[in-house]
Parts: C-alpha cells; sequence; structure tokens
C-alpha cells in the first residue's frame, strides 16, 4: 500500500552575506532555531550553495529536509524544502508546519 507524502517549501532573501551563514551553520547546534530539526547532518557545500539536511522518524512518519543557501546579488536567497511520509503524517503535519514554517525567519533573526 502506498504511505501518502505531504511537501512544504519556503523561500526568502535576505541582505546576510552568504559567509555569515556559512559560519554560522558549521555549528548548527549553536543556533536555537534548529534544535527543533532533529537528525541535523554536518554542512555540505556544494559550489557556492551550503546545504543543510535533516531525517529523522517519529511516530511511523519519516520527514526529510534540506536548507539551501545561495548567494543572491543581495546577500543570500534562502531556500527550504521538506518532505514527511506516512500515515502518521495527518496527525503531525500541523506539527511539523508549524515549526517549519518560521524557521527561516527565526533564523535570520538568530544570525
Amino acid at each position: 500500500m502506498k504511505r501518502p507524502v505531504f511537501r512544504f517549501q519556503e523561500e526568502r532573501l535576505t541582505d546576510a552575506p552568504v559567509a555569515l551563514f556559512r559560519s554560522r551553520l558549521a555549528d548548527p547546534a549553536s543556533l536555537p532555531c534548529l534544535r527543533s530539526c532533529p537528525g541535523l547532518r554536518p554542512l555540505e557545500v556544494e559550489g557556492e550553495e551550503l546545504v543543510l539536511r535533516w531525517h529523522h522518524s517519529r511516530f511511523c512518519a519519516v520527514e526529510d529536509g534540506t536548507l539551501r543557501v545561495r548567494p543572491h546579488e543581495q546577500g543570500a536567497h534562502l531556500l527550504l524544502n521538506g518532505r514527511l511520509r506516512g500515515w502518521s503524517g495527518f496527525l503531525l503535519l500541523g506539527v511539523v508546519r508549524w515549526r517549519t514554517e518560521t524557521l527561516l525567519a527565526r533564523l535570520v533573526r538568530e544570525l
């Protein structure tokens, strides 16, 4: 039987330089807003792009997320993608959306 998949995406432009994100995301545990994303992997650098990924299971649902920071002429372009798989996703969708909807705004504030 197939499992339902819920996806979310958010984008934000900021005037903070990518170098600031690189230094702060090198230790994600130092940012309180990222503590709500369990299963964080180390920061990856793909060319000029910074990538922070997380993956964890909760109540038979699997959450995958990616935070990408790309250079932009005004500063940095932040892109947050996420996916929640599993039947219990119906119950967790509200919690996950509440946590991730404000993640980029909180990240920019905490820089």
